[in-house]
């Protein structure tokens, strides 16, 4: 008996996955250059708490005469002023070599474009990884001045663990300007159905100028909503971070295209990223993090 087989077209147009783009870039302290080096050392003045100033009595036997060795004591001790030093290395280098088969590519009716092959990788692979390393840093208690908890984050106690941590970074003396709150969608979800929120949003959030990925501000921090899988400590709630206290430098960003490489018919796809991210030792108190306990503390 013959067999009939029934034709099957493919469309050209490639359908690609959901991607986020990076929710980390444009929100970090750009005043340190990695350029030509793979380290970087901040230094930093240290400063000394001030005594009572102290005013000798005249000696009576030559009035108005003060002895060399006691006049700078009116000023209490003498310090040398010292300083620290902080040494950031970049120790994130990630790679991936991929090949496109011409003949493969010739039968699929190009689909595979070299270009866009590249984009979806980067938007794929390498942006998701960047970010959640990046708030992997942020976020460890041990690299922040502020931890709190909150067990079981709800909409009626969100806004106060949030406020919280406005209200701890102002005690510090770190300004709310170019902060944001880093926070995983589920806690977030719960944060648009609180009423202190919504007050505080409405009717200005709908009209208002926000950066890209800001959807909201409270006490003036801005609100970033990521992906749960972004935290990759799934004891975190959400994360605060003053942008000029923190760095997500990138020192190569390699995308190279081979046509025709020794050993494969077609083209040879090659990405190469070297970056880190650092938090200011000397301003970890521009930084908190909110805790479902106190496992990680």
């Amino acid at each position: 008996m013959g067999t009939i087989n029934l034709a099957t077209k493919y469309s050209s147009r490639v359908v690609d996955k959901f991607y986020l783009d990076s929710v980390v870039l444009g929100k970090t302290s750009k005043a340190y250059d990695w350029d030509g080096v793979n380290s970087v050392k901040v230094w930093t003045i240290n400063t000394y708490d001030p005594t009572d100033y102290n005013k000798p009595a005249n000696d009576s036997a030559s009035p108005g005469l003060i002895s060399a060795g006691t006049a700078h004591a009116r000023y209490g001790n003498t310090y040398e002023v010292t300083d620290t030093i902080q040494t950031m290395t970049l120790t994130q280098d990630k790679a991936v070599s991929l090949s496109v088969d011409k003949g493969n590519n010739t039968e699929q009716m190009l689909i595979k474009n070299s270009g866009k092959v590249m984009q979806l990788e980067l938007r794929e692979k390498f942006i998701p990884m960047f970010d959640k390393y990046c708030l992997s840093v942020w976020g460890n208690p041990a690299n922040v001045g502020t931890v709190t908890e909150l067990a079981t984050p709800s909409k009626s106690n969100i806004v106060d663990a949030i406020s919280a941590h406005v209200t701890a970074l102002r005690n510090k003396l770190a300004t709310i300007d170019g902060c944001y709150c880093f926070i995983g969608e589920t806690e977030y979800a719960m944060l648009l159905m609180a009423p202190e929120f919504i007050n505080y949003n409405n009717p200005a959030f709908a009209t208002q100028h926000l950066e890209k990925g800001v959807m909201g501000k409270l006490r003036g921090l801005n609100i970033v909503p990521v992906p749960d899988s972004y935290f990759t400590d799934t004891n975190i709630n959400f994360v605060t971070v003053k942008s000029d206290c923190v760095l997500a430098p990138t020192k190569i960003k390699d995308m190279k295209v081979h046509s025709d490489p020794v050993g494969i018919s077609g083209a040879l796809l090659e990405i190469r990223w070297l970056y880190d991210a650092f938090v200011l030792n000397t301003r970890k108190d521009g930084l908190a993090v909110c805790l479902k306990n106190d496992a990680s503390v």
